[in-house]
């Protein structure tokens, strides 16, 4: 005879958008309004040097320019909890760190990385050789 379960109900499991979900929902939408000329990805793993951490890498791609990459932006939180979360801007010389405790300043440390100049300047240079590239190598082919 088996032992009946000891285990507790665990009810209904909200589903929630998770810092990866939405770093991929953001990925979508910078390929939309880039028309494709700029790949964007996210890549997870365990944090490199803090024992059960996860890390989300923001990763854009450019296949017109050699198809030159660089990460936009570091995620990092505990296995087990969502938040605190810490948010990397990579796309800076030096990379800039913040912190978030919940959706909403995750959204805004996002929206702020998004927004900063460098962010700005390297996918608009990116764009700016993409076109240019693809519209040579169509001419050439005429």
């Amino acid at each position: 005879m088996s032992t009946a379960s000891l285990w507790p109900s665990f009810g209904e499991t909200p589903i929630v958008k998770t810092p990866k979900i939405i770093l991929q929902e953001q990925a979508k939408h910078l390929e939309k309004i880039t028309l494709g000329y700029i790949k964007a990805e996210v890549i997870t793993t365990k944090h490199p040097t803090l024992l059960n951490k996860i890390s989300h890498l923001l990763k854009i791609t450019a296949p017109h320019v050699e198809g030159y990459s660089t990460i936009i932006v570091e995620v990092d939180h505990d296995v087990i909890k969502l938040y605190p979360l810490t948010v990397v801007s990579r796309i800076k010389p030096m990379p800039v760190t913040f912190t978030a405790t919940n959706d909403a300043e995750f959204f805004a440390m996002l929206n702020r990385v998004f927004e900063e100049r460098e962010t700005i300047d390297t996918i608009q240079s990116l764009l700016v050789q993409s076109k240019s590239n693809e519209s040579y190598i169509k001419e050439t082919l005429v």
